[in-house]
Formats: structure tokens, C-alpha cells, sequence
């Protein structure tokens, strides 16, 4: 799939998150494409979507393992929340509803960075919310992911 995406760990099975997303979608303004059901468009007109996945289809077992640890639950789902271009202005749509999504379902954000974070970045979103580090990226609470989208170096990796 070309384009840019956002994965949130939830604990929640796919049928219980699945409300959440359409939900979120539907807060920011967007709509089902009736051409084309598996794409949502906001007034915009970029295509966005989603999956919902089991939480180790994509992700490595171990890693989903120490973010059940930090959440003390076990992670049911993995939603991937998807922009199906490379458009940058798109990017944070895709934050906020990650954001949004966390928030309803209990989830974690996978956030890469394009270069290493630096402790102090790492050390204010760890003061806003969790924070787990794993390799080179780190999965946020709700409330640390609003805090990431909300920080001026915000981006999201392709």
C-alpha cells in the first residue's frame, strides 16, 4: 500500500473498535466514498481508511508484549488508520484521528520519528501521558499522543 499510515494498539476486539473508528472518521468530517466503500474522504477529497487487524499480524509479538505490560492489558486489536497517498497536508488528520481512536479504545499509537528522538522530546512526552520505548520508535498513550500532535516537531513516517 502506498501512502502513509498510523497503527493504534487497543485491547478492544475488532468489533468494538470498529464503532470507534467510523466514529472518529465521522468527528473530523469524513465520509464513506460511495464509489468506493473502503475509502473515507474528508472536504478535502484525500482518500483515508482503515484495517483492523489481530495486534501481532504486523507487529512483532515481543513488542506487543511490553506495551500489554505498560498498559497492564492485553492487546486484542490493531487498527491501521491509513492516508492512501503521500500527501503531507494529510498528516494530521492521521494524527488526530490515532489521537481520537487512542483516546475511545484504550490504545497505544506506534510513532516512528525520522531521526532518534532526543531525551528531552521523549522526556515531555513522558511527561504527558506514557511512553513506551521499543527500538527505534515508541508506542503513546492518548494523552502522550495528543501531546505529540500538538508539539512542533510533530510528523508522521511514511
Amino acid at each position: 500500500m502506498s501512502g502513509t499510515a498510523l497503527t493504534v494498539l487497543t485491547p478492544y476486539t475488532a468489533e468494538r473498535v470498529e464503532p470507534i473508528v467510523v466514529a472518529a472518521m465521522t468527528a473530523e468530517g469524513m465520509a464513506p466514498d460511495a464509489g468506493c466503500p473502503e475509502y473515507w474522504r474528508p472536504a478535502d477529497g484525500l482518500p483515508y481508511g482503515y484495517t483492523l487487524y489481530p495486534p501481532d499480524f504486523e507487529n512483532d509479538p515481543a513488542e506487543v508484549e511490553v506495551v500489554e505490560r505498560a498498559a497492564g492489558r492485553t492487546m486484542l486489536c490493531d487498527v491501521g488508520l491509513h492516508i492512501f497517498v503521500s500527501d503531507v497536508a494529510g498528516r494530521p488528520l492521521l494524527g488526530r484521528l490515532a489521537q481520537r481512536v487512542a483516546r475511545e479504545a484504550e490504545g497505544w499509537v506506534l510513532v516512528e520519528f525520522r531521526t532518534p528522538p532526543a531525551a528531552d522530546l521523549i522526556g515531555y512526552l513522558e511527561g504527558k501521558g506514557r511512553c513506551v520505548r521499543v527500538e527505534g520508535h515508541v508506542h503513546l498513550d492518548a494523552s502522550a499522543m495528543a501531546a505529540w500532535y500538538a508539539h512542533p516537531a510533530f510528523h508522521v513516517i511514511k
